[in-house]
């Protein structure tokens, strides 16, 4: 599972994650989904976040040449996890860097 995807939809991702744990989607869970995911609240170590800003903020934070570089060095990961390189610093800006992907 992908951080992205879980960011991105936290509810349906953790239970996902708990049916295959075998566990339960316990109230408690659900209240910690409700109030730590939706904004952001505290500094950089605090556990409340917007979690669909939180995994894309390397877009406009990171050089493109730095980008490059991590991109060649992971570039076999990216194609298994369904990661979409950035072609150049103008696409790194608001591209989707997500695709389908299913594990062989």
């Amino acid at each position: 599972m992908r951080y992205e995807d879980v960011s991105m939809e936290p509810y349906r991702k953790v239970k996902e994650m708990l049916a295959f744990l075998q566990l339960n989607f316990h109230p408690a869970v659900r209240l910690f989904l409700d109030t730590h995911t939706k904004e952001n609240v505290g500094g950089v170590s605090s556990t409340f976040r917007d979690s669909k800003a939180a995994p894309f903020h390397w877009r406009q934070d990171l050089p493109h040449a730095d980008v490059r570089r991590i991109q060649n060095v992971c570039v076999e990961a990216m194609q298994l996890w369904g990661y979409v390189p950035a072609l150049s610093a103008a696409h790194q800006i608001d591209f989707n860097p997500m695709s389908k992907f299913r594990l062989k």
